[in-house]
């Protein structure tokens, strides 16, 4: 009993000492007190930023966190795109027209650019003969050595041999080769020996004809053969020609028949530096348009084409007008934000304004592009936004513009268009009859343009 009381008594004595101890020390803190005297902590909220004044005259600040930005879209509906067509930046092809049809001047030509919406001269075809047959002209313009599109082109038989290697614009190693206007060139293959070590005689070869008994007008060689003078034979309706191809640092545009021909075929006993373009169709007089379609452009790879090389094609055909169709190979249904296609676009125009001297350019716009909801066919909800952006393009770049979504009838416009057999069943491309309604609405666009043009004068 006595022994419990002796230990309560210690622990309490203890408790008491410790309790006094504590109450006579300073208390301790992390900061002496005259470093408690010299600190103050400032949060401005104003600034969203913390302030640390560490003496009268000294102050730290520290930038706040980086906020997270996000871009609102503002939406678009299909009843704000339904105009915007703007053709008093080509006047001045309006102002040639007006001369040849007056006489002054003979001949006018037009760079059709696009993709697969009017591949193999799908569309131009039509727009060409329509000009054709109202202000003359004999021939189909500018056909490439190669196109694995070929087949399917109506307005003129195109073949050639397999042995050719053909570059384009579509892949991007081999825009360092010295890309054509339309985006590609082909070079002739070296001939192959056998196992004996001779030569073999097969060389590579295109060849040109018209449908329905027609011909060809005019014939010209467009190639560039730097660094050794190349033999070439080529074939005229019966007749076989031969010459050398001289070496040049420029493009040669060689003439190889001044008249009408039925057929024409071009065999090449070449070197490895003769890069072959294609040949041109056309005559003296008339109108004419060169079909340069790829299949996937978006149109934003002229930046690619050197400079020098359009500048001569440009030149020598003397174009009067740009157009640039594209949109299909944009176009995504859960797309709402095109900026960076605008962006793109504007640097290839602003490219393509750096020639010397620039023809005007007309910007035509996505048409209808088809997208299945639920089980109907509608048109696809990113158009709106896209068409949008289309039409800033055309503002900011000061070309035309032709809103081609309204002019073939608006929105779900695809519906009634594949009604009527003009589209595809993809409710995107044109079928060849849905082709030749396009070229003709787009003639007719341009003559009702002109008039408004001719009244404002």
């Amino acid at each position: 009993m006595k022994s419990e009381f002796a230990k309560i008594a210690i622990i309490a004595i203890i408790t008491v000492v410790v309790m006094a101890i504590y109450t006579v020390m300073p208390k301790f803190d992390y900061f002496s007190e005259k470093e408690q005297d010299s600190l103050s902590v400032i949060y401005v909220e104003a600034s969203d930023s913390l302030e640390v004044t560490t003496s009268p005259s000294e102050t730290h600040t520290t930038k706040p966190p980086k906020k997270k930005y996000v871009k609102k879209i503002k939406p678009v509906a299909f009843s704000e795109i339904t105009d915007g067509d703007d053709f008093t930046n080509i006047s001045e092809f309006f102002t040639k027209l007006e001369a040849l049809q007056q006489g002054k001047i003979n001949k006018l030509r037009i760079a059709y650019f696009g993709d697969s919406i009017t591949e193999s001269d799908l569309g131009t075809n039509n727009f060409r003969s329509c000009w054709q047959d109202s202000l003359g002209g004999e021939g189909v313009g500018f056909v490439p050595a190669v196109s694995v599109l070929s087949q399917f082109r109506s307005s003129i038989q195109h073949k050639f041999s397999s042995n050719w290697r053909e570059y384009s614009i579509s892949k991007v190693q081999e825009r360092k080769f010295p890309l054509g206007i339309f985006g590609n060139v082909a070079m002739p293959s070296l001939p192959k020996t056998d196992s004996l070590g001779y030569v073999k005689k097969s060389v590579s070869w295109h060849s040109y004809s018209m449908m329905d008994g027609n011909q060809l007008s005019k014939p010209t060689l467009i190639l560039l053969n730097q660094k050794e003078d190349m033999p070439i034979e080529y074939v005229i309706n019966n007749d076989t020609l031969r010459t050398i191809i001289s070496t040049s640092d420029q493009l040669q545009f060689i003439t190889l028949s001044d008249s009408l021909i039925k057929y024409l075929a071009i065999s090449y006993y070449p070197q490895d530096t003769c890069y072959v373009y294609g040949v041109d169709f056309s005559d003296k007089r008339g109108v004419y348009v060169d079909n340069f379609s790829i299949r996937g452009n978006k149109g934003n790879n002229f930046t690619h084409l050197q400079l020098d090389i359009l500048e001569q094609f440009n030149n020598h055909f003397n174009y009067d007008l740009f157009i640039l169709h594209y949109g299909a190979n944009v176009t995504d249904p859960i797309m709402q934000d095109y900026s960076w296609y605008r962006i793109a676009m504007k640097n290839n125009i602003k490219h393509l304004q750096q020639l010397k001297p620039a023809p005007p350019i007309l910007l035509i716009s996505m048409g209808d592009r088809g997208a299945m909801v639920d089980t109907l066919w509608v048109s696809s909800p990113d158009i709106p936004y896209l068409i949008k952006e289309q039409q800033r393009i055309a503002k900011d770049s000061e070309v035309g513009f032709f809103n081609l979504f309204t002019a073939l009838g608006g929105e779900n416009s695809n519906v009634k268009l594949r009604t009527q057999g003009l589209l595809t069943p993809d409710h995107t491309h044109f079928t060849r009859k849905g082709a030749k309604y396009f070229g003709d609405l787009l003639y007719d666009k341009f003559m009702q343009e002109y008039q408004t043009y001719l009244k404002r004068q």
